[in-house]
């Protein structure tokens, strides 16, 4: 990837923007496609849901009206009263016996001819076991005797009532699959007596779609009781086993999925069976693939279309720059009078390409300058060779006063003049702003001299010097300010005008403590502390040069060094001056900043 990135960046510019605007059209058509794709997917499976769902609700609804159809005329057909009086004669010889049996008769004939879905009715009594049977099939095609004594017994009753249903093809000798509805019949004068068994034979009509379904289909449809037994399917031989999916049945309605199929489940209403309509989830998806893919043709192609007028967009909105970039190669090549014709270029191609002429005037100019400058360099060198010489001639008139002073026996002019021309000497210190700390006392000596001459000798020193730190480099004119505060703030306002300066340093660890004490008149605390609050700020209204000296130790060294001002006891100020021990400072000519050894 890194490598890929390193030869982009090497590209011309109309390639790369190429490249990222074809970038951004494939992830905007990219993400434009998957958004479509997804929202069409989403509506026709929703769609397809919909319909898949209403289908199965439509036959749980059906088959829900066939089931308490079927179940009114059962309650219907033992509530009557022909029904009761046949099932309650016990002897065959009695004179009611015949009459009984032919009303009982009419009553089940009307009830076939009035429901053409019934394939036939029987009643079986339970004491004389004499029965009636009606139907459009005789007795011995159904096979009714051999058959629905087993067929109810194998049934378990519906809704913890007494109906109990069957789907199979037992009767017709397997010819035929049908529903059977099989009631007992109780006597209605006592609810306890059960006289015998209403047995009725129908041909479902939504039973039968079901079970006639192509094996085949896309599409199932399945009727399972509340134990998960199937009831009725396209697979006849399936039927009265107990189905896989029973688990995910949890509610009256719903769907879920399972090994690839999408399974839709509608309870029928106060009935113990459930509508299972099941589709492959393929299917479903199969109308959708060929939307997709066109879908997919028609994005490519629109990306390719866009992709080629971009390329040509840019590469003709390119070429001024294009123009621009040879005219530089050939300023490159040492043609300094090349110039840009800005006829037929853009306003910022213009600004650019006027911007170009102007540098190349102005370069053309600054090349005549130069020319026309190059004594004065001269010049300035000799002036910088002057600047050198100066104090040196200082010096030299300095030390023939000196000695002038000495030839005629004057000591004490020749002391001043001597201290003066060290006092300078350090001050210049060839142009070096860090000195040791041996020079620097030596200064504050030789100014102490000059000071002393000139207020006549009002001051006393005292010196206490580690010498193993004498190396030890500091900011040039870091004491002498000091001294100076003693003196004219200090020892020439106090009463008598004279006192003593005492400079102590020593070493604590990797730094260096100098402290400088006098007896001058001194500061009250509040005095002290407000020095110390403003060490670090400018202030014209108070001690610059203190602060100039603060300043500088923090700048070189950092801001945890610097000066500190203390009230003595017994009199006068203590200002401590903190720094590294360092015995060489050079300066980076790479970084600019300070190298510390």
């Amino acid at each position: 990837m890194r490598k890929l990135m390193n030869i982009i960046k090497h590209w011309r510019f109309d390639k790369k923007m190429q490249l990222m605007v074809s970038i951004s059209i494939i992830f905007t058509s990219l993400l434009i496609l998957i958004f479509s794709t997804m929202s069409t997917v989403r509506f026709m499976k929703d769609q397809s849901t919909e319909l898949l769902q209403a289908q199965n609700n439509t036959t749980a609804e059906n088959f829900r009206n066939s089931l308490d159809n079927y179940k009114k005329m059962a309650i219907a057909v033992v509530l009557d009263t022909s029904v009761q009086e046949f099932l309650k004669i016990k002897d065959f010889s009695s004179a009611n016996y015949f009459d009984s049996k032919d009303n009982a008769n009419d009553t089940l004939s009307s009830i076939v001819n009035m429901h053409s879905d019934l394939n036939f009715i029987a009643i079986v009594g339970n004491q004389t076991d004499d029965y009636l049977y009606k139907g459009e099939q005789n007795i011995y095609y159904s096979n009714f005797i051999q058959t629905y004594q087993k067929d109810y017994e194998s049934c378990k009753p519906i809704s913890s009532g007494t109906m109990r249903v069957s789907f199979n093809n037992s009767y017709f000798k397997g010819n035929k699959y049908s529903m059977n509805i099989y009631f007992p019949v109780y006597d209605t004068s006592n609810l306890m007596g059960e006289l015998g068994l209403l047995c009725m034979n129908f041909t479902d009509p939504s039973l039968q779609q079901i079970t006639e379904n192509n094996p085949s289909s896309n599409l199932n449809t399945v009727v399972i009781d509340s134990d998960g037994v199937l009831l009725a399917t396209n697979h006849k031989e399936k039927i009265g086993s107990h189905t896989n999916y029973s688990s995910n049945i949890l509610e009256d309605s719903g769907q879920f999925r399972k090994n690839k199929r999408i399974y839709f489940f509608q309870k029928i209403d106060k009935w113990d069976f459930y509508i299972v309509s099941s589709v492959s989830a393929m299917y479903l998806y199969n109308g959708i693939i060929t939307d997709i893919l066109f879908l997919c043709f028609i994005t490519l192609l629109m990306v390719a279309a866009n992709m080629y007028i971009v390329k040509r967009i840019i590469k003709k909105l390119y070429r001024p720059l294009e123009n621009v970039l040879c005219k530089m190669d050939s300023v490159a090549s040492g043609s300094l009078k090349t110039r840009i014709n800005i006829d037929h270029m853009g306003l910022d191609f213009m600004k650019l390409a006027e911007g170009f002429n102007s540098m190349m005037n102005k370069i053309q100019e600054l090349m005549e300058q130069v020319k026309l400058e190059q004594h004065q360099i001269e010049q300035i060198r000799f002036n910088a060779l002057q600047s050198q010489i100066q104090p040196h001639f200082l010096y030299n008139t300095l030390d023939c006063i000196h000695w002038q002073a000495m030839a005629d026996g004057n000591t004490e002019i020749s002391t001043l003049v001597k201290a003066l021309a060290k006092y300078y000497r350090i001050c210049l210190s060839e142009g070096h702003d860090i000195i040791s700390l041996q020079k620097e006392l030596e200064h504050v000596k030789n100014y102490l001299i000059i000071q002393n001459m000139r207020y006549d000798h009002i001051v006393n020193s005292k010196f206490e010097i580690d010498q193993t730190i004498l190396d030890s480099k500091i900011p040039k004119l870091t004491l002498q300010p000091l001294v100076e505060n003693s003196i004219y703030h200090g020892i020439k306002i106090k009463e008598g005008k004279t006192g003593t300066i005492y400079i102590k340093a020593q070493r604590a660890r990797q730094n260096i403590i100098i402290s400088l004490a006098d007896t001058g008149a001194g500061m009250s605390q509040k005095e002290v502390n407000n020095i110390n609050d403003q060490l670090s700020q400018y202030d014209d209204s108070f001690g610059y040069g203190i602060k100039n000296v603060n300043k500088r130790i923090q700048l070189l060294y950092g801001e945890e060094y610097g000066l500190q001002y203390f009230k003595n006891m017994s009199g006068g100020v203590t200002v401590t001056i903190t720094y590294p021990y360092l015995t060489e400072i050079k300066k980076d000519a790479m970084r600019g900043d300070m190298i510390y050894v």
